[in-house]
């Protein structure tokens, strides 16, 4: 049996919802520890947060055939997760349940996750057997098993500070002995957790502090009704006045747009870096049914749309006081080289182009490439 794994991303959601609604009631009762109604199991679907969550799929051909989803959260300053498992009934008992935990481990240790939380029914000797042999801790309580899993020791230079203003979330690193403040904006299929896992701790040991935030409707924030692009500003703007006067903003894709949008007359912010930013001229109409097929959820549909309606006005770099420095990625698509080009000639400046990488360039491998040149430019004399 010839099998391929897989990280899952948004686009997978009707895959997964098939693959559990075809699951046997009793498989799938022993999954979720009850029974789950099928609007609720779609909710369930509807939830993951493909952003932060680490959700790997197990292929057999063309079809999913087991799913392993660990939802990620922050815990007392570091990143922890809860763990569950399924496969497809007829193929079960040939190791497909383990190869999915080994690399759910694998995954975890790597985004930095200390510790998983794995909730199972006593009965599930299956995932039982999975939790034997590591760092546990064990609870019983009733027909249920709580087991907690230690990855890894918790490492004060990873530590986040968290905070919901207003219903929006934010997450903060503190530098020791601060040269700046950086707020950061994640783009219309993202939330503050880009940034948090790598970035925020990143730049606050290399001496600058940094925010990032969830416009409302992504990650912990709670969603509004009619979303819109002038939403996304006003989340902005709003925690801008909540922080102790920050020096300087990074926008990544749609938050480029939203840091050129908060740059326009605004004289406080000394510097600023776009990252695979959309241009100050929005999305042009050729460029759309790209970006709405990348998108995984109708929100970032529709606000992609307005993007490319001038939904709000676009951007006059005239009005920008700010020193702006624009980064994008060679194999991005998206936001292609020579709309990065064209971005950086509207702010006379160079474009930095980071080789072999697309546009989710800042949850890469490459994020360090990002981070280093973004830094460089933050602190320039």
């Amino acid at each position: 049996m010839t099998l391929s794994f897989s990280r899952l991303q948004a686009t997978a959601r009707p895959a997964i919802l098939e693959h559990l609604s075809v699951l046997s009631p009793d498989d799938r009762f022993t999954r979720f520890g009850l029974e789950l109604a099928p609007a609720a199991l779609a909710s369930y679907v509807d939830s993951i947060n493909f952003n932060r969550d680490i959700v790997i799929g197990a292929h057999y051909r063309a079809l999913l055939i087991g799913v392993v989803h660990i939802a990620v959260f922050q815990h007392e300053a570091y990143p922890c997760g809860e763990l569950g498992i399924s496969v497809d009934s007829f193929c079960q008992g040939k190791g497909i349940g383990r190869l999915l935990f080994d690399q759910a481990l694998q995954h975890a240790r790597r985004r930095k996750v200390n510790r998983l939380r794995i909730q199972y029914l006593r009965r599930n000797g299956r995932m039982a057997s999975l939790c034997r042999g590591l760092s546990t801790h064990f609870a019983q309580e009733g027909e249920e098993t709580a087991c907690q899993l230690t990855l890894a020791e918790d490492d004060p230079a990873n530590a986040c500070r968290y905070e919901v203003l207003d219903g929006i979330e934010v997450f903060h690193a503190d530098a020791t002995q601060p040269h700046g403040h950086v707020l950061f904006i994640h783009g219309v299929a993202g939330d503050g957790w880009q940034w948090r896992e790598n970035m925020l701790p990143w730049f606050a040991v290399h001496g600058l502090s940094g925010s990032a935030l969830s416009l409302r409707g992504h990650g912990g924030s709670a969603a509004r009704q009619n979303q819109t692009l002038r939403d996304y500003e006003e989340d902005v703007q709003q925690v801008l006045a909540a922080l102790p006067e920050p020096d300087f903003i990074v926008g990544h894709s749609m938050g480029g747009f939203l840091t050129q949008r908060v740059l326009e007359g605004n004289t406080a912010l000394q510097r600023a870096s776009l990252i695979c930013s959309v241009p100050p001229w929005g999305l042009l109409p050729g460029t759309l049914d790209t970006v709405v097929e990348f998108m995984g959820d109708p929100l970032g549909k529709a606000i992609a749309i307005q993007a490319a309606e001038g939904k709000p006005a676009y951007v006059n770099p005239d009005n920008v006081s700010a020193q702006v420095q624009v980064i994008g990625g060679s194999r991005d698509k998206l936001i292609p080289p020579e709309v990065v080009a064209a971005t950086a000639r509207s702010y006379d400046t160079t474009p930095v182009m980071v080789e072999d990488a697309g546009h989710a360039v800042i949850s890469s491998s490459k994020w360090q490439s990002v981070a280093e040149q973004v830094l460089r430019h933050l602190l320039a004399d």
